[in-house]
């Protein structure tokens, strides 16, 4: 498999997981009215994988 097809994979994964981690501190603060930020320091972590993986993208061809 390309190396370019797996960095786009890794890029789409990543973007589910901040969005699941989104969702969750969504829940958290509406439902249980706690303001957890370990779900919006993860999702930040996924984010900044995200723009690093997709600059380096065209270095990997």
């Amino acid at each position: 498999m390309n190396i370019t097809l797996i960095a786009y994979l890794l890029i789409f994964a990543l973007f589910g997981t901040a969005a699941s981690y989104f969702v969750r501190f969504i829940y958290a603060y509406w439902v249980l009215k706690a303001m957890p930020m370990k779900y919006i320091i993860k999702a930040g972590i996924c984010v900044v994988l995200v723009v690093v993986i997709s600059a380096l993208i065209p270095y990997l061809s």
